[in-house]
């Protein structure tokens, strides 16, 4: 599998599609908006349904409420939620990732759609795709073409002036989200508190963040645990804690919390409304992470210059 990817990732890297056909040339046009720094963020699990996306959501929310001009990037290409999450109509969408990622359309601003809240905007994934051999033909146009087209996505949202892109990816070793795990500054590992993410989680640090070997921070958070734990629990998750900080290096990955399931949540989601109230302890938890992610980007971009 590790392999498969590298050899995917160098294929891309060695492309001879040119920025003219990603419609880099207008660029040029968007100097004024530049920004001096744009900070990548992912969310990435093992499975599907530990909160990723909500927790990626929530996340770029705060950054936005901060004033930061954020973007929202769904690259969940099979199950894709984003645009269901903020009530996007299909009538509003121009340009998805898909048809970015495939180079079928230009990296332009028709792509970004602007959602009521200040200073957050969301590039969606299509979801009208044919199961079978479809999907498994854009999979791999995806895999072709993604490593490029996301580099070229960077200097395309930081020359819009973009502070921060937060990329709720994909569970598992999906290519798109691989490359995404490459050029970002900051990675969040979600995991479910069950054996299953566990142990699926230990695989996907072992088989793909270590062997990036890029300077990058990495992060894990224990999400959706039971609002009362037996002690026995409570030791085990720790022990959990602590044999990927040892298998991963201590000084390789950082803990952020054990986040609660919250029932006030789950009844929003209800009426379609995901996105934390300041009354809920979850967002309270929330902005210590966003603080802890800010923090340690700052710091490795000042060692860095």
């Amino acid at each position: 599998m590790v392999e498969s990817w590298k050899s995917n990732l160098n294929t891309v890297t060695n492309s001879k599609v040119s920025g003219e056909e990603m419609g880099v040339s207008e660029l040029s046009k968007l100097e004024s908006l530049h920004s001096s720094r744009l900070d990548i963020i992912i969310l990435h699990s093992q499975k599907g349904g530990p909160g990723k996306t909500t927790l990626s959501c929530n996340i770029a929310h705060e950054l936005a409420k901060r004033g930061n001009k954020t973007v929202l990037i769904d690259l969940d290409i099979a199950q894709p939620t984003i645009q269901h999450i903020f009530h996007v109509p299909d009538d509003e969408i121009n340009i998805t990732i898909n048809d970015i990622l495939l180079g079928e359309s230009k990296v332009a601003e028709e792509a970004l759609i602007k959602t009521k809240y200040p200073d957050l905007f969301l590039i969606t994934a299509t979801e009208n795709v044919e199961y079978g051999e479809g999907l498994l033909s854009l999979l791999e146009g995806i895999q072709q073409f993604s490593f490029f087209a996301l580099h070229e996505m960077t200097k395309f949202l930081q020359r819009m002036g973009f502070r921060y892109v937060v990329y709720d990816c994909a569970p598992g070793y999906r290519m798109e989200s691989v490359n995404a795990a490459a050029v970002a500054d900051a990675r969040v590992f979600v995991v479910r508190p069950s054996t299953f993410s566990f142990e699926g989680a230990k695989q996907m640090l072992t088989d793909i963040y270590k062997k990036l070997d890029i300077r990058s921070l990495n992060f894990f958070v224990f999400n959706q645990l039971p609002p009362t734990l037996k002690k026995e629990n409570v030791k085990l998750l720790e022990s959990w804690k602590e044999e990927i900080i040892e298998l991963y290096k201590p000084d390789k990955i950082s803990f952020l919390d054990f986040l609660p399931i919250s029932f006030d949540i789950m009844e929003q989601g209800i009426k379609g409304e995901y996105i934390f109230p300041e009354t809920d302890e979850l967002y309270v938890r929330l902005l210590k992470i966003v603080d802890i992610l800010i923090e340690s980007i700052d710091k490795m971009k000042e060692k860095k210059n």
